[in-house]
């Protein structure tokens, strides 16, 4: 066997093991998290405990032994504190488990990892949607169920309807982005036709709206016409300024509303995101600005300013981060969003807009086990691997192996 052949295949034999290391930590977020909500697969505190000290070796072994230049490695440090430290003030530690995968993703193909997630994802589920369909089937009594404006809508044993269509939704984000390559007109028709059906039983508006952008987009990306590069540079434009336009834009609406500014504005896009504005605006009178993160608790049900309000509930996460997870958040992706952009494609740049748009009407997108886009930006941040072996990285690798063994 030839030197350059050992070479390559120890350097094939070093990639299939970071690859491994980083899915295995995925696999084991995504169970974590499908069955922190789920009502039929329950975990005892130790067992989550354990599975936490799992995940920590496993995603610990994948950032040791990572390459850093010396910025780079301070960064990671220091972004792993902030969110450490965001965890301790705020008591949501999904942003341990963010901080250490966007730092570890350096060298793993995002791709084939999602491959293999969305699958046992969409295992976990189906065994929650076919659970729940029998003891529906034979009590319909029996099974819980969630209510908004007295609509009965279905959990599928997820803890709540759009609990169960975030998942949905993710994990047909998830196969769309790993099989963006194979995709055609058919394949989102009936990946479309999967997210509504479960829509009529959950009732889940951002979910089937999320899932009908990236449709459309997608395909619009697929077609090859004239005009398919003014699309890619309002893609382009969108992926990398969108996510700073509108963190200024909520953060600026729910300021000068309680200062007595932009009323009417307020009024028209609160109805549009079904009060979602409001519950911002309260939680920004009463508790002020977040920099890095504060533990933010209501009563079950206040008074402000002629509203009577049954419990916070926060699905804006532009203004959730402003008020608890802090500002520096939102400054922090957006400036990513634009460093990164120019070596981004298109399929990048896509998923970032989507994760743009789904963060203005849930919460759960700083968990990147849930919400993967995070982890386009760390690709970059530490390094996207070139799928080739270049002549060089064989002509220093060579070198040292020669040295080595003389």
């Amino acid at each position: 066997m030839s030197s350059v052949s050992l070479v390559e295949r120890n350097i094939k034999n070093r990639q299939n093991f970071i690859q491994l290391l980083y899915t295995c930590a995925l696999l084991i977020l995504a169970f974590k998290n499908i069955t922190d909500s789920s009502v039929i697969i329950r975990k005892t505190d130790l067992l989550d405990n354990i599975i936490i000290i799992i995940f920590t070796g496993i995603i610990g072994v994948k950032i040791i032994t990572q390459r850093y230049t010396y910025p780079k490695f301070i960064f990671s440090i220091a972004l792993f504190c902030l969110c450490v430290y965001t965890c301790i003030k705020c008591y949501y530690f999904y942003l341990y488990f963010t901080a250490l995968l966007f730092i570890g993703i350096q060298d793993v193909d995002l791709e084939k990892a999602l491959n293999i997630v969305w699958k046992f994802k969409a295992f976990l589920i189906a065994i929650h949607v076919f659970t729940y369909t029998k003891d529906f089937i034979s009590n319909p009594y029996s099974v819980p169920y969630s209510y908004r404006n007295g609509v009965q809508r279905m959990t599928f044993y997820q803890g709540h309807a759009n609990t169960f269509s975030m998942y949905v939704c993710w994990i047909s984000m998830e196969y769309l982005y790993s099989n963006y390559k194979k995709l055609n007109p058919i394949k989102l028709v009936l990946l479309w036709l999967i997210n509504y059906f479960f829509y009529l039983f959950c009732d889940s508006n951002t979910a089937l709206t999320i899932v009908t952008i990236a449709c459309i987009l997608i395909y619009i990306s697929l077609i090859k016409r004239d005009y398919i590069k003014y699309y890619e540079l309002l893609v382009k434009l969108f992926s990398k300024y969108l996510y700073g336009f509108l963190s200024i834009f909520f953060v600026t609406i729910i300021i000068g509303f309680v200062n007595g500014l932009f009323t009417n504005m307020f009024d028209t896009l609160n109805e549009m995101f079904t009060g979602r504005l409001l519950y911002g605006a309260v939680a920004y009178d009463l508790k002020g600005l977040s920099i890095f993160g504060k533990n933010v608790t209501f009563d079950p049900k206040l008074y402000w300013n002629g509203y009577w309000i049954d419990g916070m509930i926060f699905d804006n996460c532009y203004i959730w981060m402003m008020v608890s997870y802090g500002i520096a958040y939102l400054v922090l992706i957006s400036l990513a969003a634009i460093a990164f952009n120019s070596r981004m494609d298109t399929r990048d740049r896509i998923f970032i807009i989507l994760y743009s748009l789904y963060t203005i009407m849930e919460a759960y997108v700083m968990n990147a086990a849930i919400c993967f886009p995070l982890l386009i930006l760390g690709m970059y941040f530490t390094g996207k691997r070139e799928p080739a072996i270049s002549a060089g990285m064989k002509r220093i690798l060579l070198k040292g192996r020669v040295v080595n063994e003389s």
